[in-house]
């Protein structure tokens, strides 16, 4: 039986019909990623799926027992707990067991008439435990704290001292640690720097229930999604495989009905031709035939083809100097956080930048430094000739709400009507769009109007901050089109990995407070990457000393073994402890469950009072077993 079944859903909000008869099934381990454009009710329908909205027709059923996990974007205030409070609460079925056993315990050592019970239950509860990992639920926090980003100085820091961004990524961390059989997401990369991603993805990747997530990150959708369903004109389509097997199954279909229209339209004029000859002569029997077939034909709609609208190239005002940016000695710090120091670079003239690195690196601090926005601590920022700069952030777009689109694109550009137009389009403003309010226009579709803005200031040297946050995919893809026409140099910061692997030639990637350069596109910026993050683990267990390098490596080896053989002895006396262990807990659980027991309370209490301590000291055991054996694993 399917864990989720969304049965025609039908759903108006005010006099728009957002879904109409939107269906879907999801299997056991399923991995399900639902694309769509912005405002095409993506999470209106994840609402109907949680209940949160009644549809106003279809039905939704889960499979009894099944629990349903919902990540919303927007963060639950939790008043007093700290970011290791808030993750452990997503344990709250393993801690509620762990209570469980503890008050079992007390009662135990008091002991009375129903021991049996209560060693009975005791059992039954202990097992549920150990297979909820009980044992290891503190280990498994800190995994996740850590894999979304979070330094061990921040476990114990407040909710209300955490950014909007932190809060959105501890409700993800509570989320997986409940570990529902089917976990709904609603665009979960947000908020997180790419290493973040990278751990999210590998961790769902082995996660044990399904998975329904909407996102428009496109490698996060290739490397987690087994399916792709798609929500267009209020119904969902579905389609095997990953993101880049959606996009060729697409191309393949509109193909295929492209053929088929063809065909149907060649019929079509064959049988309108036959009826014209044979209407009012021998054959007007089998002509008047014909002609109820083709009014009982379903005709196949035809798919108008994309538009290639291509004004050309953006024009820039003038060319620049070869050198476009030169930073020499440039160091900042923030609240006595050394951000990054004695960067020294130089950018030239047509360079395709990413500046990357994990959240609170400087990576916005520093463009704002090269704009001269703000001041470096040390060094310098020299400007070449003739640059002429243009900064896209989101959070600094101005746009007249009373302009239209047309209106606002050409009021700062010297362009003409047609090719403003056709630059609206190639960004998705198509037809009457043009005459619509700036104010009209959805958050996402602000963000493009202003960034086509900044692209036609006239400027040689663009410098983006997060073009594409909270885009939808064609909007995104509208984006890289338009971008890749501009003549000039980009610099641009951004997590979106697809948009960075289609534009850019070099990657800038602040490490440890020093700016590194990769002399490449993102794809050899990322093996490159896991080559240095490989060679860093490595490292981590080899000494530091000044022997030369073959002798370096027999010590760091010899080393390693010895570290290895202690574990590992340390793990065989730790195994001899449990399996005593586990045998005076049997023998006392036997002896707990002999009547003749509690004919002295004293004795009773003393057995249940060790039994108690035998069970403490199992814990300790296996919690330091099972962070031994981890250890071990990872030499």
């Amino acid at each position: 039986m399917a864990l989720l079944q969304a049965d025609k859903i039908g759903i108006a909000l005010g006099d728009k019909q957002v879904l109409t008869e939107a269906s879907l099934v999801i299997e056991e381990k399923e991995r399900v990623g639902m694309v769509g454009r912005n405002g095409s009710g993506k999470s209106t329908f994840l609402n109907c799926l949680t209940g949160e909205l009644l549809p106003d027709s279809g039905t939704v059923s889960l499979q009894n027992g099944v629990s349903l996990g919902y990540l919303e974007q927007l963060p639950d205030h939790r008043d007093g707990a700290t970011a290791w409070d808030i993750i452990m609460a997503g344990f709250g079925q393993i801690l509620r067991q762990r209570r469980q056993l503890q008050e079992l315990e007390e009662q135990l050592a008091v002991g009375g008439p129903n021991t049996d019970q209560l060693l009975e239950q005791y059992a039954h509860v202990s097992q549920a435990y150990e297979l909820a990992n009980g044992y290891v639920c503190e280990a498994m926090a800190r995994r996740i704290l850590l894999g979304l980003g979070f330094v061990e100085e921040q476990f114990k820091q407040p909710w209300a001292a955490f950014s909007g961004g932190e809060k959105t990524r501890l409700n993800l961390g509570c989320l997986l640690a409940m570990e529902p059989r089917l976990l709904l997401l609603d665009e979960p990369t947000n908020n997180l720097d790419v290493d973040s991603v990278e751990w999210l993805e590998g961790y769902l990747s082995t996660y044990s229930g399904a998975i329904l997530v909407v996102s428009h990150d496109r490698m996060f959708l290739d490397r987690v999604a087994n399916r792709i369903v798609e929500l267009r004109d209020g119904r969902l389509k579905s389609y095997p495989g990953n993101y880049s097997t959606y996009l060729q199954l697409k191309q393949e279909e509109g193909l295929a009905h492209q053929r088929a229209y063809e065909k149907q339209q060649d019929y079509i004029r064959k049988t309108e031709a036959y009826i014209l000859q044979f209407k009012a002569g021998i054959k007007a029997k089998q002509a008047r035939g014909r002609q109820r077939q083709l009014k009982r034909l379903k005709k196949i709609e035809r798919i108008a083809p994309k538009k290639v609208i291509s004004p050309g190239q953006i024009k820039m005002g003038q060319d620049s100097a070869e050198e476009v940016v030169l930073l020499k000695n440039v160091s900042k710090s923030i609240a006595g956080r050394q951000l990054f120091d004695q960067v020294n670079f130089k950018i030239s003239k047509g360079a395709r930048l990413a500046l990357v690195g994990p959240n609170g690196c400087g990576k916005t601090t520093l463009l704002k430094i090269i704009m001269g926005e703000e001041a470096a601590d040390t060094g310098q920022v020299i400007l070449g000739n003739r640059v002429n700069i243009a900064y896209f952030s989101q959070h600094c777009a101005e746009l007249d709400p009373e302009a239209t689109l047309l209106g606002e694109i050409m009021r700062d550009s010297n362009i003409k009507v047609q090719v403003a137009r056709q630059y609206l389009a190639r960004m998705l403003f198509t037809g009457d769009d043009v005459f619509k309010k700036v104010g009209e226009l959805s958050g996402g579709e602000q963000v493009q109007l202003a960034l086509l803005k900044v692209m036609l200031a006239g400027a040689n040297f663009l410098i983006l901050d997060e073009p594409t946050n909270h885009l939808d995919i064609p909007s995104s893809e509208a984006v890289e089109n338009v971008l890749a026409t501009f003549p000039g140099t980009i610099l641009v910061v951004s997590h979106d990995r697809y948009f960075l692997k289609n534009l850019v030639n070099g990657v800038l990637a602040i490490e440890n407070g020093k700016l590194v350069y990769y002399q490449g596109d993102y794809a050899y910026y990322q093996e490159k990457s896991r080559e240095k993050k490989r060679h860093q683990e490595e490292e981590k267990h080899r000494p530091i000393n000044q022997m030369n390098d073959k002798k370096a490596a027999r010590a760091a080896e010899r080393e390693k073994q010895k570290i290895i053989a202690k574990r590992q002895a340390e793990l065989q006396d730790l195994e001899d402890t449990i399996e005593n262990l586990e045998q005076q807990k049997g023998e006392l659980e036997l002896f707990l469950a002999n009547p003749i027991t509690y004919q002295d309370s004293n004795e009773a209490r003393r057995c249940a009072q060790e039994f108690k301590e035998v069970q403490r000291l199992l814990d300790k055991a296996y919690s330091r077993w099972a962070k031994l054996a981890a250890a071990v694993e990872g030499c």
